[in-house]
């Protein structure tokens, strides 16, 4: 409540267990429980934004925003412009992966430039296109003009991030560290009542640390599951 996490909530609820269990938890590695993973346990969005704008070179020549004619646009990609509309806009909701085109976008072509096996174009191609190592849907486009009244175009692409081995994680306690094993739950140590962590962190992460903030939260978080009332773990209170 007082770090308003009701308003911007960040990180998830997780049933941690510190123990050395296996050895893929030294040196400030975490083993990660992966049914709870496939339960969406620590999935993420993440969003990318790409921008482009109608330029003006000189008075004559224009940029201009539309799904590029292979056979009259010069200089065009390898990567695939199905995915846009007549206006070379991706629209919302659309599957891309890598090197998709996500924004069409040409320019005329310069006289000097127009000669010999180049005759046959008329325009250049200026189009924007996905990371390569990127794939998600496209989430929100934005088109609006610039304060010279050219257009201007922002597209946001999300994609989903599950977690994986040698992603980092941390507590607010500033204990972080990097995920070295998922196992699934039956190969997951577990209580008398059957509860399985989702997260073992090393015993070792503690006594030099001192982070014993990190243990009253522990312990008060288990004492509020198993009383079934909200808990307050703030330090210098009654608590500690």
């Amino acid at each position: 409540e007082h770090l308003h996490f009701r308003q911007l909530p960040a990180g998830i609820n997780a049933i941690v267990a510190i123990a050395c269990y296996s050895g893929y938890n030294q040196e400030d590695s975490v083993i990660m429980n992966q049914s709870s993973i496939d339960r969406g346990f620590f999935r993420s969005l993440f969003f990318r934004s790409y921008r482009d704008e109608e330029k003006k070179m000189g008075t004559l020549i224009k940029e201009d925003f539309g799904r590029p004619d292979r056979s009259n646009t010069m200089g065009m990609r390898h990567g695939s412009y199905n995915k846009l509309d007549d206006d070379g806009l991706a629209p919302p909701g659309t599957r891309v992966s890598g090197e998709d085109v996500i924004i069409g976008k040409t320019t005329p072509l310069a006289p000097e430039e127009a000669q010999g096996p180049a005759a046959r174009y008329s325009r250049k191609d200026h189009s924007i296109s996905l990371r390569h190592s990127e794939s998600g849907i496209v989430d929100q486009v934005l088109l609006t003009t610039n304060a010279d009244g050219l257009r201007f175009v922002k597209v946001r692409v999300r994609s989903v991030r599950i977690p994986q081995i040698g992603d980092k994680f941390s507590s607010r306690h500033g204990q972080k560290g990097t995920v070295g094993m998922t196992y699934t739950q039956e190969d997951m140590p577990w209580t008398v009542e059957g509860i399985t962590p989702d997260i073992i962190v090393n015993p070792h992460a503690i006594p030099s640390r001192m982070t014993i903030g990190q243990l009253i939260e522990c312990i008060m978080g288990k004492v509020a599951a198993h009383v079934g009332k909200e808990g307050d773990a703030t330090p210098f209170t009654d608590v500690t």
